[in-house]
C-alpha cells in the first residue's frame, strides 16, 4: 500500500508539510470512525488511532474532528500497535450535511461530517418499482455533491426490474442539470464498464443513496472481489436489505478508493445558494430577467419564473423543490449566525449574597 494509492497529491503533501511539524510524524487516511476509535491506513500499514488530548483541546465543533476519507498526521507507537492523531491535514472537499439539535425550546444546526476528500459522487437510484428513485432526493443529493467541491454522477441501477427505463432516464435528466447519467443492472453487471474510468489510481469515489439500492453490489462488480456484504432483495417489495451500517473507506486492488456509505434517510442540507443554484440551472438563468434581483418568485410583478411555469418551461414540483431548498438553508443560515452571537453574550453574574447585605 503507497500513499499514493491511497489518494496523496500535492494538494495533501503541501497540507502535511505546514501542519507535521513534529518530527516523526507520518501521513494516513481515515478509513472508518466508531465514537473517536479511528481506522487508519498509511504505508507503514493499517492501525487503530485516536486523537492526542491537545487536538482535542484545539476541536470545538464535531466537524473540526476527523472524518472518513480525511488525511491526517499520526504519531505510530514505538511498539506498531496503534497510532495517535496529532493533525488533522486541510480538506479538499468536503460532505456536509446539516444535523440539528435540541436544547430546550431552541435549536442548533452543527455541520455533520459524511466523507472528505472525494473527487466523484455516484449518486445511486433503483428501478425496481420501490421508493428508490425519487427525483426530489436526486436534487437533495445534486446539491449536496456540488457544495462539497466532488463531481456528481447519477447511476440508475437495477434496469432488470424496470418496464420503462428510458422514461426514467428522462426524469433524472430533467434534474441531472451536467450531471452524466447511467443505467445499469449491477447484479448482473451489466452497464458498469463505463463508470470504471471514475476508479483510476489516486482518485477517490462516494457511494450515495438510500439503503438497499445496490451500493455494496455495485462495489463489488467494480472491485472484481467482495467487499462489501450484500442483503438479499425481500420478495413482499423487492427492496434490499440494509447492509452499511457505517461509511468506510476501501482501497481497490484495480485502482482507485471508494467510500461506502449507511443510507442516508434524511438528507438536511448544510449548503450555500450557490450550489443550489447549479442544481437548478435552468430556473436560476430564467430568474435573471426577472424585474427585482430579489424576486422570490411568489407573486411579484414581473416575475419571469412565473411566466415559465405558465408555459410549462418549468414544472410546479421542480419550483417548490427550489424554494424548499433555498429556505432549509437560509434558516439553517439564521440558526447558526444566532448560535455564534450567543457565544460572545456575556451571561449576567448574580450577586452575592454579601453584597446584598447592608452593612
Amino acid at each position: 500500500m503507497t500513499l499514493e494509492s491511497l489518494g496523496w497529491s500535492d494538494f495533501f503533501r503541501q497540507g502535511f508539510k505546514s501542519k507535521a511539524l513534529e518530527a516523526g510524524l507520518v501521513p494516513a487516511r481515515i478509513s472508518r470512525n466508531s465514537k473517536h476509535v479511528y481506522h487508519i491506513f498509511c504505508a507503514e500499514g493499517k492501525f487503530v488511532a485516536r486523537v492526542s488530548g491537545s487536538f482535542r483541546h484545539r476541536a470545538n465543533e464535531a466537524s473540526e474532528y476527523p472524518a472518513v476519507g480525511d488525511w491526517v498526521a499520526v504519531k505510530i507507537s514505538p511498539d506498531g500497535l496503534e497510532a495517535e492523531i496529532r493533525e488533522l491535514l486541510p480538506r479538499e472537499t468536503v460532505f456536509s450535511r446539516q444535523g440539528v439539535s435540541a436544547s430546550g425550546t431552541e435549536s442548533k444546526s452543527f455541520q455533520q461530517v459524511v466523507a472528505c476528500n472525494v473527487n466523484v459522487a455516484l449518486i445511486v437510484s433503483a428501478l425496481d418499482g420501490s421508493r428508490g428513485f425519487n427525483k426530489r432526493r436526486l436534487e437533495r443529493y445534486l446539491t449536496l455533491t456540488r457544495q462539497s467541491g466532488a463531481d456528481p454522477v447519477i447511476i440508475l441501477n437495477k434496469i432488470d426490474l424496470c418496464e420503462d427505463v428510458e422514461e426514467k432516464i428522462n426524469e433524472a435528466r430533467s434534474v441531472a442539470a451536467d450531471a452524466p447519467i447511467y443505467a445499469i443492472n449491477a447484479l448482473e453487471n451489466n452497464g458498469l464498464e463505463p463508470l470504471r474510468q471514475y476508479m483510476s489510481e489516486g482518485s477517490t469515489i462516494v457511494m450515495l443513496g438510500p439503503s438497499g439500492i445496490g451500493k455494496s453490489t455495485i462495489i463489488n462488480q467494480m472491485a472484481g472481489e467482495t467487499l462489501m456484504k450484500t442483503g438479499e432483495v425481500r420478495e413482499v417489495d423487492l427492496r434490499g436489505r440494509h447492509t452499511t451500517t457505517w461509511s468506510e473507506l476501501l482501497v481497490l486492488s484495480s485502482g482507485g478508493v471508494v467510500i461506502d456509505t449507511p443510507g442516508l434517510r434524511d438528507v438536511q442540507l448544510w449548503s450555500e445558494e450557490l450550489a443550489i443554484g447549479e442544481t437548478f440551472k435552468e430556473i436560476m438563468e430564467i430568474s435573471e430577467s426577472c424585474r427585482f434581483r430579489d424576486c422570490s418568485h411568489s407573486g411579484e410583478p414581473g416575475c419571469e419564473v412565473a411566466v415559465a411555469l405558465e408555459e410549462g418551461k418549468i414544472s410546479e414540483d421542480r419550483l417548490a423543490s427550489y424554494k424548499k431548498q433555498k429556505k432549509e438553508v437560509s434558516d439553517s443560515s439564521r440558526r447558526r449566525e444566532l448560535g455564534e452571537k450567543r457565544k460572545h453574550v456575556r451571561p449576567l453574574r448574580p450577586r452575592r449574597k454579601a453584597q446584598r447585605k447592608k452593612r
